[in-house]
């Protein structure tokens, strides 16, 4: 009797195992779920960024521009 009640105590069913399985899924489902919605993310900071460097590549290309144009007027000017 005192062996059936240890067994009982500290030993699962397989229903408590299945159920257990399942909850695990669930679990790891949820968490595909996060790490698949970090990606989404991840990828429109991706594009943002990208964005952002193209502006600040035409605006120093811009400004370059502009400098070598000012810089020549004033050598013309000045000469």
């Amino acid at each position: 009797m005192e062996l059936q009640d240890q067994i009982e105590k500290y030993c699962a069913t397989k229903v408590e195992l299945m159920a257990f399985r399942e909850e695990v899924a669930v679990q790891f489902g949820k968490v595909h779920t996060a790490i698949a919605s970090t990606h989404v993310e991840i990828a429109k900071l991706e594009t943002k960024i990208a964005t952002m460097e193209a502006r600040l590549i035409k605006w120093f290309v811009g400004i370059i521009i502009a400098n070598a144009t000012i810089s020549l007027a004033i050598a013309r000017y000045l000469s």
